[in-house]
């Protein structure tokens, strides 16, 4: 009786599969010439979906996945072959032409979807036409997978084997129950482990051993929709490409079902789709700036880089101009600093006003971080603008009779300047022998020459002397002079003051002009007479420079009056002390320079000290504190810039400030006991000198000591109290008025003198109404809060505002390196915590007990 094809012996019908894998390739003729080689990373996949079942239910998803698969392989450099619905014979005829070609191939993929069933943990894949009624039956009807497996495993470098095939299987409940029924078990959901892989070679399952895939309710499986994603992604390499696809599938199914792999795989790596070689950013054609020397912050004409790879891109500082300020975000870069060029994008460029005409060139570097970068030069000009004339600041003059002395005001730009006389005082002004009226016009070089008399009798306040210098070209400044008449008892000790240094002046007798500074200590000749005194002994060190004599010395600056209780308006402004000749000039000299001071001792304490008032001291070297009453502020009350908003009304308990900045004594005395680190460095160091280039964190250290050696919990204040104390219950733009005046803070827009290297003395101006000295400019104030850029959602009780891993905190008050703008009590700003800067510092606080 003969036997169909169906009805050989197990054994036969696996001979019979190897002469039809085998036979063929033996007698195929042996290959001619040697050819060239084949391109580098030659691809090919496989490509099967068998979705109608002769035996079963149809499959809705298969043929659809497996030919957006082919679709997507191609786009990739494959070579892809495709079956749809194979029989037995047609799948086997694949696969074996399939493993022909992986032999000459780099990459070989094989994509399988359809049914697959395991037995006795071996895996294998159903043809169309697979009838399964009985164990035995996969011997005829199915294609183990390790068959599959092996040819993919021919590929010179890489074989990857994707299997959605964990469907839901009819196949398997027919198998069960036969093998039931025969006592052998029964067949597993799923597809089995694959452990035995070959070298080199990968198996991806749409989901763990021995679970069912979903089909899914679209066009694709969730498999398939997975792969078909992350084909489209570049520079994935293998490993990341499955994870990520794993993470995709977990997703899209509920964490039902979770992809697998069983690898062999070496190290070299593999993308299905490489990154396309890398290609430099791109930087547009930068356009030369321009500005006037009195403009304030302009933004950059730095059109913003882009990269055709989409790599983030930064930005590498590599040169500045030779003057002015480039800021990002507020802070002053300097070269090599790198920012993401999202953060560059808000770059400035403020003039210094040392240079006008070109000034040099920004430079950059703008870097993508896998080796491709673009040079840029930004060329900056500084064009020269009008600049107002300069007058004396504001003084006070008490007289009896005589000359007002005022100096002539000059023009930084050359420019010719005449004088209007815009108010008088109670009296007479003479002007040679005309009398002065409002209104009249003067040469400059008359003002020195304007005598005052008072009316018979009179004494005391008699007004200002007011005039207005104009250069012609719309440059205008006003200087006042305060007059106060003396009555003749003071007047006749001055004349006799005078007449005595009239004579002596002549003199060549240093004995006299000794006795002359010992009788008057606080003469208004001191100056001079000192200067005369040192000319008669001689110089006293070879190659001393002589001092530049001023025609008449100011008189020592009073004592600070002790501070009055938390007032309910705004104080009066105080009067700068006098100053004559040269000096009283704001800004004659650019940039203006600080005459080499004397050795400074600390500030004294205020006198209310000692009765235990408003002022107290926890230990000798401690900062000396102000206690200030509980109040209410509207915080950020006139701000115009949007991160001092929105204005919030906030509740302030009593607490503890320090009356001065920490200074450098202070923080000396700290060292020595061990509780901080050495002095920064530091451009000017006297021991009044506020503290200086310091960071967040520094500050916390002295905190710390400080706390300990007190037995009281030191902190920095909060940002709310530090604006209510610098406030001191006015509401004006700065404590003192709505104008910034001259000589009245230390700032770069501040006038008087000033120096540029370093902040002045903490007591070098007037407290404000509760008694704090240099809250604005001087040194930026770190407080304890985070920065935030606005206050939305921030406390309203003056607590701070903390946030976890702050990297930055605010500063307040400003500098001595800040403009008018920067020193206002609303005017906030922040740097990074860990991080020194030259303009920073800090006062301390603590609650009241």
């Amino acid at each position: 009786m003969r036997h169909g094809a169906r009805d050989r012996p197990p054994l036969m019908r696996w001979a019979w599969l190897l002469i039809i894998l085998v036979v063929p390739a033996v007698l195929a003729p042996a290959p001619g010439p040697a050819q060239p080689a084949p391109p580098p990373d030659r691809r090919i996949a496989l490509v099967i979906g068998t979705g109608t079942y002769q035996s079963a239910p149809a499959l809705a998803n298969p043929v659809n996945d497996a030919r957006a698969i082919g679709e997507a392989l191609r786009r990739l450099n494959f070579e892809v072959d495709e079956v749809y619905d194979p029989d037995f014979r047609k799948l086997t005829r694949a696969v074996r032409e399939f493993g022909v070609k992986a032999q000459k191939a780099d990459v070989a993929v094989v994509y399988y979807a359809g049914h697959g069933v395991q037995v006795g943990r071996e895996n294998y894949l159903l043809p169309a036409d697979a009838r399964l009624e009985r164990e035995r039956d996969l011997l005829y009807e199915a294609l183990p997978l390790e068959l599959i497996l092996g040819e993919a495993s021919q590929a010179r470098k890489i074989g990857i084997v994707l299997l959605d095939a964990c469907r839901n299987n009819p196949f398997v409940d027919r198998m069960s129950r036969a093998m039931t029924i025969a006592g052998r078990g029964s067949a597993s959901p799923g597809l089995a482990r694959v452990d035995n892989v070959p070298r080199n070679t990968m198996v991806v399952m749409a989901t763990k051993a021995d679970q069912i895939a979903e089909d899914g309710g679209g066009d694709h499986s969730p498999f398939a929709e997975a792969l078909l994603a992350h084909f489209q992604i570049p520079g994935l390499e293998l490993s990341l490409f499955f994870r990520s696809l794993r993470d995709t599938v977990l997703r899209a199914t509920g964490n039902r079902q979770e992809p697998y792999i069983f690898s062999s795989l070496g190290a070299e790596p593999f993308y299905f789709y490489p990154r396309p070689p890398n290609r430099p950013p791109a930087l547009a054609a930068i356009p030369p700036l321009e500005l006037r020397d009195s403009a304030g912050p302009t933004p950059l004409p730095i059109a913003r880089p882009t990269d055709p790879d989409q790599d983030p891109l930064s930005v590498r500082i590599t040169g500045l101009p030779r003057s002015g300020e480039v800021r990002v975000e507020g802070r002053a870069v300097a070269p090599g600093a790198v920012f993401a060029a999202d953060r560059f994008a808000a770059a400035t460029y403020k003039p210094d006003g040392s240079a006008t005409g070109p000034v040099g060139t920004l430079d950059i570097l703008v870097e993508d971080g896998r080796g491709g970068s673009v040079m840029g030069s930004l060329a900056i000009t500084v064009l020269p603008s009008n600049r107002q004339p300069l007058v004396e600041s504001p003084r006070k003059l008490r007289i009896f009779t005589g000359g007002l002395e005022i100096a002539r005001p000059e023009d930084p730009d050359g420019d010719a300047v005449t004088v209007l006389v815009r108010g008088l005082p109670r009296g007479i002004v003479r002007n040679g022998v005309a009398v002065l009226r409002g209104g009249e016009r003067l040469r400059p070089e008359e003002l020195a020459g304007l005598v005052y008399i008072p009316e018979p009798g009179f004494t005391g306040a008699a007004g200002s002397f007011v005039y207005q210098a104009e250069d012609g070209r719309g440059g205008k400044a006003e200087g006042t002079l305060e007059i106060e008449v003396m009555d003749a008892a003071e007047a006749a000790a001055q004349l006799a003051e005078t007449a005595l240094w009239e004579r002596l002046r002549s003199t060549g007798r240093a004995e006299d002009v000794d006795a002359f500074l010992r009788l008057y200590p606080n003469s208004r000749f001191a100056a001079a007479a000192q200067r005369r005194l040192a000319e008669l002994r001689g110089p006293t060190q070879p190659g001393a420079a002589p001092q530049l004599a001023l025609a008449t010395p100011a008189p020592p600056r009073p004592a600070a009056p002790a501070p009055a209780a938390a007032p309910s308006a705004a104080p009066e402004p105080v009067q700068a002390a006098p100053r004559t000749g040269a000096d009283r000039i704001a800004g004659l000299q650019t940039p203006p320079v600080r005459p080499a001071p004397e050795p400074r001792a600390m500030p004294t304490p205020p006198p209310a000290a000692a009765a235990g008032g408003k002022y107290f001291q926890d230990c000798p070297t401690c900062p000396w504190m102000v206690r200030l009453p509980a109040g209410t502020l509207q915080m950020g009350h006139g701000a115009s810039d949007a991160a001092a908003r929105p204005v919030r009304a906030v509740t302030i308990r009593g607490f503890a400030l320090g009356q001065f900045p920490v200074t450098v004594a202070e923080w000396k005395a700290c060292a020595a006991q061990g509780g901080c680190g050495a002095l920064p460095r530091l451009a000017l160091a006297e021991d009044s000198t506020p503290l200086h280039n310091v960071s967040w964190d520094d500050a916390q250290q002295y905190l710390a000591w400080l706390s300990k050696a007190t037995g009281r919990a030191y902190r920095l204040p909060s940002e709310a109290e530090w604006e209510y104390a610098a406030r001191a219950g006015t509401q004006t733009r700065y404590w003192w008025g709505d104008q910034l005046g001259a000589g009245l803070a230390n700032c770069a827009d501040c006038g008087g003198t000033q120096d540029p290297r370093g902040p002045m003395p903490v007591d070098s101006f007037q407290p404000n109404a509760f008694g704090l000295h240099a809250m604005l400019g001087g040194v930026a104030q770190w407080v304890q809060d985070c920065w935030v850029p606005t206050y939305q959602g921030a406390p309203n009780d003056g607590s701070a505002r903390e946030q976890r891993s702050c990297m930055r905190r605010v500063l307040r008050g400003g500098s001595f390196r800040s403009g008018r703008d920067e020193i206002l009590p609303v005017a906030r700003n922040f740097y990074d915590a860990p991080v020194r800067y030259q303009a920073n510092g800090f006062r301390v606080a603590r609650n009241l007990d």
